[in-house]
């Protein structure tokens, strides 16, 4: 049997380039996974209006609480 991989909206491979050596990992890691969470939420069909608070919620805990997830 041949296992078919697919590209799911938000993967990590499709958010960080590998072989590629980030000046602050933390901050990258944290952007890349909010954009993954971006597109699984629009593959989902939630427009901008509803996705956009929650991710200015997510980045006002992160500075409230000055720690990555």
């Amino acid at each position: 049997m041949h296992q078919r991989t697919v590209a799911l909206a938000g993967a990590a491979h499709m958010e960080l380039v590998s072989g590629v050596v980030q000046l602050r990992p933390e901050d990258a890691m944290f952007d890349a996974m909010l954009r993954g969470w971006r597109a699984q939420q629009k593959s989902r069909g939630l427009r901008d209006d509803t996705i956009d608070p929650r991710e200015r919620l997510i980045r006002r805990f992160l500075e409230f609480a000055n720690e990555y997830p």
